[in-house]
Protein backbone atom coordinates (compact mmCIF):
# COMPACT_ATOMS: atom_id res chain seq x y z
CA UNK A 1 0.00 0.00 0.00
CA UNK A 2 1.76 3.34 -1.14
CA UNK A 3 2.24 5.99 1.70
CA UNK A 4 0.47 9.11 1.43
CA UNK A 5 3.20 11.01 2.31
CA UNK A 6 6.19 9.75 0.68
CA UNK A 7 8.69 11.77 2.61
CA UNK A 8 8.69 14.92 4.73
CA UNK A 9 12.09 16.89 5.12
CA UNK A 10 13.62 19.77 6.93
CA UNK A 11 16.69 21.95 5.67
CA UNK A 12 17.48 25.40 6.78
CA UNK A 13 20.38 27.86 5.09
CA UNK A 14 23.82 28.06 6.72
CA UNK A 15 24.47 32.11 6.88
CA UNK A 16 28.73 31.60 7.26
CA UNK A 17 31.04 29.32 6.22
CA UNK A 18 30.88 27.70 9.59
CA UNK A 19 27.36 27.15 9.90
CA UNK A 20 27.08 28.78 13.43
CA UNK A 21 24.14 31.12 14.51
CA UNK A 22 24.11 33.52 17.12
CA UNK A 23 21.60 35.26 19.11
CA UNK A 24 19.52 38.03 16.95
CA UNK A 25 20.36 35.86 13.92
CA UNK A 26 17.83 34.69 11.68
CA UNK A 27 17.34 31.12 10.13
CA UNK A 28 15.57 30.29 6.86
CA UNK A 29 14.64 27.07 6.01
CA UNK A 30 12.03 25.00 4.46
CA UNK A 31 9.77 21.86 5.24
CA UNK A 32 9.35 19.94 2.06
CA UNK A 33 6.54 17.44 1.95
CA UNK A 34 5.93 14.71 -0.91
CA UNK A 35 2.38 13.80 -0.86
CA UNK A 36 1.15 10.55 -2.76
CA UNK A 37 -2.51 11.41 -3.42
CA UNK A 38 -5.01 14.46 -1.64
CA UNK A 39 -4.12 14.64 1.78
CA UNK A 40 -6.19 16.71 4.70
CA UNK A 41 -3.22 18.07 6.59
CA UNK A 42 -4.56 19.01 10.62
CA UNK A 43 -1.40 20.87 11.38
CA UNK A 44 1.94 21.53 9.63
CA UNK A 45 4.46 23.34 12.44
CA UNK A 46 8.04 24.56 12.62
CA UNK A 47 10.03 24.93 15.46
CA UNK A 48 12.81 26.56 17.13
CA UNK A 49 13.97 25.93 20.78
CA UNK A 50 17.08 26.07 22.98
CA UNK A 51 17.60 24.06 26.01
CA UNK A 52 19.89 21.81 28.28
CA UNK A 53 19.93 18.90 30.19
CA UNK A 54 22.12 17.22 32.59
CA UNK A 55 22.07 13.35 33.44
CA UNK A 56 23.99 10.37 35.35
CA UNK A 57 23.87 7.47 38.12
CA UNK A 58 25.88 7.10 40.93
CA UNK A 59 25.93 3.37 42.47
CA UNK A 60 26.27 3.35 46.25
CA UNK A 61 26.20 -0.56 47.10
CA UNK A 62 22.83 -1.89 45.62
CA UNK A 63 21.00 1.36 45.29
CA UNK A 64 21.50 3.75 42.32
CA UNK A 65 20.80 7.67 42.23
CA UNK A 66 19.46 9.04 39.14
CA UNK A 67 20.40 12.89 39.03
CA UNK A 68 18.53 15.17 36.66
CA UNK A 69 18.07 18.87 35.78
CA UNK A 70 17.25 20.73 32.46
CA UNK A 71 16.86 24.41 31.43
CA UNK A 72 15.73 26.03 28.68
CA UNK A 73 16.25 29.11 26.94
CA UNK A 74 13.54 29.96 24.49
CA UNK A 75 11.30 28.21 22.11
CA UNK A 76 9.20 29.55 19.02
CA UNK A 77 6.82 28.19 17.28
CA UNK A 78 4.98 28.76 13.92
CA UNK A 79 1.68 27.21 12.11
CA UNK A 80 1.23 27.03 8.29
CA UNK A 81 -1.57 24.96 8.75
CA UNK A 82 -3.64 24.62 11.89
CA UNK A 83 -7.47 23.66 11.89
CA UNK A 84 -10.19 22.77 14.38
CA UNK A 85 -10.63 25.26 17.23
CA UNK A 86 -8.49 26.43 19.46
CA UNK A 87 -7.37 29.58 21.31
CA UNK A 88 -4.57 32.17 21.98
CA UNK A 89 -1.81 33.81 19.98
CA UNK A 90 -0.70 30.11 18.85
CA UNK A 91 -3.64 29.38 17.04
CA UNK A 92 -4.71 33.06 15.76
CA UNK A 93 -1.72 33.72 13.96
CA UNK A 94 -1.03 31.70 11.00
CA UNK A 95 1.88 31.89 8.41
CA UNK A 96 1.12 33.27 5.23
CA UNK A 97 2.36 32.62 1.45
CA UNK A 98 3.47 34.69 -1.26
CA UNK A 99 -0.23 35.54 -2.06
CA UNK A 100 -1.09 36.47 1.72
CA UNK A 101 -3.56 33.72 1.90
CA UNK A 102 -3.38 31.25 4.69
CA UNK A 103 -1.87 27.74 3.47
CA UNK A 104 -5.19 24.93 2.59
CA UNK A 105 -5.19 22.42 4.73
CA UNK A 106 -6.13 20.45 1.52
CA UNK A 107 -3.35 19.57 -0.17
CA UNK A 108 -2.57 18.25 -3.91
CA UNK A 109 -0.10 15.11 -4.83
CA UNK A 110 2.93 16.11 -5.49
CA UNK A 111 5.76 18.25 -3.70
CA UNK A 112 5.07 21.36 -1.53
CA UNK A 113 7.18 23.71 -0.01
CA UNK A 114 6.94 25.56 3.03
CA UNK A 115 8.98 28.42 4.09
CA UNK A 116 9.96 29.89 6.90
CA UNK A 117 12.33 32.53 8.86
CA UNK A 118 12.37 32.32 12.62
CA UNK A 119 14.90 34.75 14.74
CA UNK A 120 16.87 32.93 17.29
CA UNK A 121 16.06 35.76 20.66
CA UNK A 122 18.74 38.17 21.99
CA UNK A 123 20.03 36.95 25.58
CA UNK A 124 22.96 35.48 27.26
CA UNK A 125 22.53 31.80 25.87
CA UNK A 126 25.13 29.43 26.46
CA UNK A 127 26.91 27.77 22.97
CA UNK A 128 26.13 24.48 22.04
CA UNK A 129 27.92 21.39 23.58
CA UNK A 130 27.92 17.87 24.35
CA UNK A 131 29.91 16.30 27.23
CA UNK A 132 29.56 12.74 29.01
CA UNK A 133 26.84 13.68 31.13
CA UNK A 134 24.57 16.86 29.29
CA UNK A 135 24.57 18.69 26.98
CA UNK A 136 22.85 21.96 25.21
CA UNK A 137 21.18 21.80 22.01
CA UNK A 138 19.25 24.22 19.99
CA UNK A 139 16.94 22.45 17.00
CA UNK A 140 14.46 23.17 14.60
CA UNK A 141 11.42 20.85 14.80
CA UNK A 142 8.14 19.96 11.68
CA UNK A 143 5.44 18.30 12.95
CA UNK A 144 2.39 16.91 10.43
CA UNK A 145 -0.43 16.51 12.24
CA UNK A 146 -3.54 14.31 10.25
CA UNK A 147 -6.65 13.10 11.44
CA UNK A 148 -6.76 9.38 12.29
CA UNK A 149 -2.55 9.23 11.86
CA UNK A 150 0.50 9.04 13.45
CA UNK A 151 1.99 12.46 13.66
CA UNK A 152 5.35 12.77 11.66
CA UNK A 153 8.04 14.36 12.94
CA UNK A 154 11.49 15.54 11.36
CA UNK A 155 14.18 17.45 13.64
CA UNK A 156 17.69 19.05 13.06
CA UNK A 157 20.06 20.68 15.44
CA UNK A 158 21.86 23.95 14.76
CA UNK A 159 25.17 25.09 15.98
CA UNK A 160 24.77 28.26 18.63
CA UNK A 161 27.62 29.97 19.69
CA UNK A 162 26.98 32.49 22.26
CA UNK A 163 27.86 36.66 21.96
CA UNK A 164 28.29 36.56 25.41
CA UNK A 165 31.77 35.92 25.91
CA UNK A 166 32.97 38.52 23.83
CA UNK A 167 31.72 41.22 26.11
CA UNK A 168 34.07 40.33 29.06
CA UNK A 169 36.74 43.06 29.10
CA UNK A 170 38.97 40.97 31.36
CA UNK A 171 39.70 38.25 28.32
CA UNK A 172 42.60 40.63 26.72
CA UNK A 173 44.08 42.14 29.36
CA UNK A 174 47.37 40.78 31.05
CA UNK A 175 47.16 38.63 34.02
CA UNK A 176 50.11 37.58 35.96
CA UNK A 177 50.56 35.63 39.86
CA UNK A 178 53.57 34.48 41.78
CA UNK A 179 54.08 31.98 44.37
CA UNK A 180 57.15 31.18 46.88
CA UNK A 181 58.32 28.33 48.60
CA UNK A 182 60.68 27.16 51.41
CA UNK A 183 62.23 23.75 50.98
CA UNK A 184 62.53 20.43 53.62
CA UNK A 185 63.51 17.56 54.03
CA UNK A 186 65.52 16.62 50.65
CA UNK A 187 65.47 19.65 49.25
CA UNK A 188 66.98 22.94 51.01
CA UNK A 189 66.81 26.39 50.63
CA UNK A 190 63.72 27.82 48.74
CA UNK A 191 62.62 29.36 45.19
CA UNK A 192 59.99 31.60 44.16
CA UNK A 193 58.10 31.88 40.71
CA UNK A 194 56.26 34.60 38.98
CA UNK A 195 54.40 33.87 36.20
CA UNK A 196 52.60 36.53 33.41
CA UNK A 197 50.43 35.69 30.25
CA UNK A 198 49.39 38.22 27.68
CA UNK A 199 45.43 37.85 27.97
CA UNK A 200 43.51 35.71 29.76
CA UNK A 201 41.06 34.54 25.82
CA UNK A 202 42.74 32.99 23.46
CA UNK A 203 40.60 30.87 20.64
CA UNK A 204 40.99 27.46 19.82
CA UNK A 205 44.39 26.34 18.33
CA UNK A 206 45.79 29.86 18.83
CA UNK A 207 49.01 30.18 21.10
CA UNK A 208 49.74 30.67 24.02
CA UNK A 209 52.89 32.63 25.38
CA UNK A 210 53.92 32.35 28.85
CA UNK A 211 56.49 33.92 30.84
CA UNK A 212 58.16 32.63 33.60
CA UNK A 213 60.53 34.85 36.27
CA UNK A 214 61.97 31.80 38.51
CA UNK A 215 64.74 32.23 41.12
CA UNK A 216 65.98 29.09 42.43
CA UNK A 217 67.50 29.04 45.85
CA UNK A 218 67.26 25.71 46.62
CA UNK A 219 70.27 22.89 46.18
CA UNK A 220 68.77 21.52 43.35
CA UNK A 221 68.04 22.57 39.49
CA UNK A 222 64.27 23.17 38.97
CA UNK A 223 62.30 21.98 35.59
CA UNK A 224 59.46 24.13 35.28
CA UNK A 225 56.55 22.55 33.71
CA UNK A 226 53.48 23.63 31.81
CA UNK A 227 50.16 21.78 31.95
CA UNK A 228 46.66 22.71 31.08
CA UNK A 229 43.67 21.15 32.73
CA UNK A 230 40.22 21.17 31.46
CA UNK A 231 37.20 20.55 34.02
CA UNK A 232 33.62 19.82 32.95
CA UNK A 233 30.90 20.20 35.55
CA UNK A 234 27.73 18.99 35.66
CA UNK A 235 25.27 20.56 38.14
CA UNK A 236 21.48 18.91 39.35
CA UNK A 237 20.39 20.53 42.70
CA UNK A 238 22.93 20.37 45.34
CA UNK A 239 24.84 17.37 43.30
CA UNK A 240 27.63 18.31 41.22
CA UNK A 241 29.50 15.98 38.77
CA UNK A 242 33.09 17.04 37.93
CA UNK A 243 35.19 15.33 34.75
CA UNK A 244 38.74 16.73 34.99
CA UNK A 245 41.16 15.75 32.55
CA UNK A 246 44.79 17.43 31.69
CA UNK A 247 44.91 18.64 28.27
CA UNK A 248 48.97 18.46 27.59
CA UNK A 249 52.19 18.69 29.79
CA UNK A 250 55.16 20.77 28.56
CA UNK A 251 58.48 20.16 30.60
CA UNK A 252 60.66 23.66 30.30
CA UNK A 253 64.13 24.41 30.39
CA UNK A 254 66.04 23.19 33.85
CA UNK A 255 66.92 26.43 35.85
CA UNK A 256 70.32 25.28 37.66
CA UNK A 257 70.50 25.62 41.56
CA UNK A 258 71.56 29.28 43.10
CA UNK A 259 70.34 31.32 39.93
CA UNK A 260 68.03 33.71 38.65
CA UNK A 261 66.11 32.77 35.09
CA UNK A 262 63.29 33.93 32.61
CA UNK A 263 61.71 31.21 30.83
CA UNK A 264 59.17 31.80 28.30
CA UNK A 265 57.31 29.04 26.84
CA UNK A 266 55.01 28.98 24.01
CA UNK A 267 51.97 26.40 24.15
CA UNK A 268 50.06 25.64 21.24
CA UNK A 269 46.33 24.77 22.05
CA UNK A 270 44.58 22.35 20.40
CA UNK A 271 42.33 23.11 17.48
CA UNK A 272 39.41 20.75 18.17
CA UNK A 273 39.51 21.91 22.21
CA UNK A 274 36.09 22.44 23.91
CA UNK A 275 35.13 25.89 23.87
CA UNK A 276 34.90 27.56 27.87
CA UNK A 277 31.20 27.69 28.73
CA UNK A 278 29.10 30.17 30.63
CA UNK A 279 26.13 31.10 30.78
CA UNK A 280 24.52 27.65 32.22
CA UNK A 281 23.27 27.46 35.38
CA UNK A 282 23.59 23.33 34.88
CA UNK A 283 26.88 22.64 32.74
CA UNK A 284 30.57 24.31 32.51
CA UNK A 285 33.52 24.20 30.63
CA UNK A 286 36.64 25.84 32.69
CA UNK A 287 40.21 25.79 32.07
CA UNK A 288 43.69 26.03 34.15
CA UNK A 289 47.08 26.57 32.91
CA UNK A 290 49.20 25.52 36.20
CA UNK A 291 52.55 26.73 36.45
CA UNK A 292 55.08 24.59 38.44
CA UNK A 293 58.37 24.02 39.23
CA UNK A 294 58.90 20.02 39.71
CA UNK A 295 59.84 19.84 43.60
CA UNK A 296 60.96 16.21 44.41
CA UNK A 297 59.48 14.75 47.44
CA UNK A 298 57.79 17.76 47.91
CA UNK A 299 54.56 19.60 47.03
CA UNK A 300 55.39 21.38 43.40
CA UNK A 301 55.31 25.71 44.11
CA UNK A 302 52.18 25.97 41.58
CA UNK A 303 51.00 29.03 39.92
CA UNK A 304 47.18 28.32 38.61
CA UNK A 305 46.23 30.81 35.17
CA UNK A 306 42.51 30.95 34.69
CA UNK A 307 41.93 30.72 30.99
CA UNK A 308 38.83 31.46 28.81
CA UNK A 309 38.63 29.11 25.31
CA UNK A 310 36.86 30.93 22.37
CA UNK A 311 35.61 29.41 19.39
CA UNK A 312 37.99 29.96 16.61
CA UNK A 313 35.16 31.56 14.47
CA UNK A 314 35.45 34.94 16.87
CA UNK A 315 38.06 37.68 16.39
CA UNK A 316 39.33 38.31 20.33
CA UNK A 317 39.31 42.42 18.67
CA UNK A 318 36.03 42.61 18.66
CA UNK A 319 35.66 42.14 22.45
CA UNK A 320 37.06 45.70 22.82
CA UNK A 321 34.92 47.72 20.63
CA UNK A 322 32.46 49.78 22.41
CA UNK A 323 29.72 48.45 20.73
CA UNK A 324 30.16 44.44 22.28
CA UNK A 325 30.64 46.23 26.08
CA UNK A 326 27.01 46.60 26.13
CA UNK A 327 24.91 44.43 28.11
CA UNK A 328 22.56 42.53 25.99
CA UNK A 329 18.96 41.30 27.47
CA UNK A 330 18.38 38.92 29.76
CA UNK A 331 16.90 35.63 28.24
CA UNK A 332 13.77 35.84 30.77
CA UNK A 333 12.82 39.01 29.13
CA UNK A 334 9.60 38.16 27.53
CA UNK A 335 8.83 41.40 25.79
CA UNK A 336 11.52 40.93 23.35
CA UNK A 337 10.57 40.68 19.31
CA UNK A 338 12.19 36.49 19.32
CA UNK A 339 10.31 35.48 22.60
CA UNK A 340 6.64 36.00 21.50
CA UNK A 341 4.93 32.34 20.02
CA UNK A 342 4.84 34.24 16.86
CA UNK A 343 7.51 36.69 15.71
CA UNK A 344 6.11 40.46 14.96
CA UNK A 345 5.03 41.53 11.92
CA UNK A 346 7.63 43.97 11.65
CA UNK A 347 10.37 41.34 11.46
CA UNK A 348 8.76 39.24 9.54
CA UNK A 349 5.75 40.21 7.78
CA UNK A 350 2.50 38.43 6.75
CA UNK A 351 4.46 36.78 4.47
CA UNK A 352 7.67 35.87 3.32
CA UNK A 353 9.89 38.09 1.20
CA UNK A 354 10.59 36.84 -2.06
CA UNK A 355 13.83 35.86 -1.77
CA UNK A 356 12.78 32.62 0.63
CA UNK A 357 11.30 29.78 -1.71
CA UNK A 358 6.98 30.47 -2.42
CA UNK A 359 4.98 29.15 -0.05
CA UNK A 360 3.18 27.10 -3.12
CA UNK A 361 3.56 23.67 -4.67
CA UNK A 362 6.30 22.91 -7.07
CA UNK A 363 6.41 22.22 -10.39
CA UNK A 364 6.34 18.86 -9.55
CA UNK A 365 2.72 19.32 -8.15
CA UNK A 366 0.12 18.98 -10.29
CA UNK A 367 -2.94 20.84 -10.52
CA UNK A 368 -2.68 22.69 -7.01
CA UNK A 369 -4.51 24.32 -4.03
Amino acid sequence: MQKTVRKMSLSYDPINEDNTFSSGDFITGRITLELSKVTTISSLSIKAKGEADVYWTEKSGDDDTSYSAHERYFKLKQFFIRNGKGKGQEYELLLMGQSEETYPSVVAPGTHVYPFIIQIPEGDMPSSFKGPHGKIVYTLEAKLSRAMRLNKTERTEFTFHSKAERIVPHLVEPWSGSVEKKMKLFTSGHVSMSVTIEKTGYMQGEQLKVLAEIENNSSRALAPKFALHQRYSFIAGTSTNNVSKRIFKVVGQRVPSSTRQSVTEVLSLPPDLTASLFHCSIIKVEYTLQVYMDVPYAKDPTVKVPLVILPNTWGIVNMTQPSMLMGFEPYENNNQAGWNSYPPPTAFGGYLPQTAPGGYSSKTAPGGY
